[in-house]
């Protein structure tokens, strides 16, 4: 979640347990965002970089559409008829749903909800996933520019692209996976050039083990690999 004022967003944060090895909030906290209840209440934006099931899935997303009023999802097309078929959804909530599907390499910006937010085509990392349609955030929100790039391919192919080089970006919320290996390095500080990084998706037991070589890769890098690690910038 990022907040600033008033304004909060919540970037694939309603999922359920999937597969193993991927880690999941504790019951409170799913409850709390389910429920849209503090800290979670008054979210703006709820943005889904992709539909695999630990990134999104349609129970706990209905759950806080139908919760927050105010909320809209900001997601590909194929989230979103996930979301139709996976969840009930009333007629008021559906006009909530932005389906953005992006073609890879591609940006476009928008303000949606009030927040300015740049959609970014990138492709999801691994063959196997090639028909997966997934999207890239550029969020700005006091005054910060926050990326958050879901399971992207993080080869130069995919970034140079975006020039996101130009972009500003304050944090750069990204897999710790790319953080530790020298492709992703070089594509970071070329191709993204973030003021700061957050290494995150760390799967289940794996957080002090991630946070060494987070460390040994990019020592100003932050690892945030618990329920609830929280920065402020």
């Amino acid at each position: 979640m990022l907040s600033a004022g008033a304004r909060k967003v919540l970037i694939d944060g309603l999922f359920l347990r999937y597969e193993s090895g991927y880690a999941v909030p504790a019951d409170s906290t799913r409850a709390a965002l389910e429920r849209a209840q503090p800290p979670f209440d008054a979210v703006d934006l709820l943005l889904v970089t992709h539909r695999h099931g630990d990134h999104f899935h349609p129970a706990p997303v209905a759950a806080h559409l139908r919760a927050n009023p105010r909320a809209r999802l900001v997601t590909s097309r194929q989230v979103v008829d996930s979301l139709r078929r996976g969840a009930s959804i009333a007629a008021t909530a559906a006009t909530r749903l932005v389906a953005r599907t992006m073609k890879p390499g591609t940006r476009r910006r928008e303000v949606i909800g009030g927040v300015p937010i740049d959609l970014l085509g990138l492709s999801h990392v691994g063959w196997r996933h090639r028909r997966v349609e997934h999207l890239g955030f550029l969020v700005e929100l006091g005054g910060r520019r926050v990326l958050h790039v879901g399971d992207a391919d993080f080869t130069e192919k995919a970034f140079a692209p975006l020039r996101l080089d130009t972009a500003r970006i304050d944090v750069a919320l990204l897999p710790y996976w790319a953080v530790t290996s020298r492709e992703g390095r070089r594509v970071i500080e070329r191709w993204i050039r973030p003021r700061r990084v957050v290494a995150i998706h760390v799967g289940e037991g794996g957080a002090e083990r991630a946070a060494r070589e987070v460390r040994a890769a990019m020592p100003a890098a932050v690892t945030f690999a618990r329920s609830l690690d929280s920065r402020r910038w």
